[in-house]
């Protein structure tokens, strides 16, 4: 590792135990604040862009894995891309994050195991979510998103190094409304990959995949199928 770049510290995140439902919300609530006002949603969307033009015509499906409260799903549903609203459908493992979900529009599920046929959704899209597994478990998760995935797998997530570790940890206890999200955000951080490191990881399952930064503390994985 570079003085930039600490070691990576895998953690056990608060929103990843049992804890209370209300608790769970605001935490989550929080995430969709860093998605809307932190430049996440532009970014998101700018990328998916291009490349749901290329995979169209036409509304495709999209499934968007350990969605969460499913926002992001929701926010291309209610704000298509290119006019054409996508059939946008999310799965989490923990039912307590479901209820925030639009109502028959999420499923409870296992990302190593997702509870879909093969090929069955158009692109396995996935946003600040692979830095919860150990590389041997984000490979199964990015395999079985190969399995799902008609046409592509997208993914963005963290990049480790000091100054985002440094940024979340001023923004957290300035603007987070949720004592989760202060202790969850640098744990985040700190087991999160740098590029390299997960384009070798997914070198393993998505041969061919590209993993490029996608903003000052963000990379992103596209994989097509030939």
């Amino acid at each position: 590792m570079s003085l930039l770049v600490p070691p990576r510290r895998p953690a056990r995140e608060l929103l990843d135990e049992e804890i209370a439902p209300a608790d769970a919300h605001a935490s989550l609530r929080d995430i969709e604040w860093v998605h809307r006002r932190l430049g996440g949603r532009r970014m998101v969307r700018g990328r998916l862009a291009p490349l749901f033009a290329e995979l169209g015509p036409g509304p495709l499906t999209v499934l968007d894995v350990g969605c969460g409260s499913g926002h992001v799903g929701r926010d291309l549903v209610e704000a298509p891309l290119d006019g054409s609203a996508p059939a946008a459908f999310g799965v989490d493992v923990k039912v307590s994050h479901l209820r925030l979900a639009p109502r028959g529009l999420a499923v409870a599920g296992d990302a190593a195991r997702l509870p879909l046929a093969s090929r069955s959704v158009d692109v396995v899209l996935s946003t600040l979510f692979l830095h919860h597994f150990a590389p041997e478990g984000l490979a199964l998760v990015l395999a079985e998103s190969a399995r799902v995935a008609r046409r592509a797998v997208v993914a963005f997530d963290l990049a480790r190094s000091r100054t985002a570790l440094a940024a979340i940890s001023v923004v957290g206890p300035l603007f987070f409304r949720s004592r989760v999200s202060i202790a969850d955000g640098p744990a985040s951080v700190r087991q999160a990959y740098t590029p390299r490191e997960a384009r070798e990881i997914a070198e393993r399952s998505l041969p061919g995949a590209r993993v490029v930064p996608a903003g000052p503390f963000v990379w992103q994985l596209v994989w097509r199928r030939a």
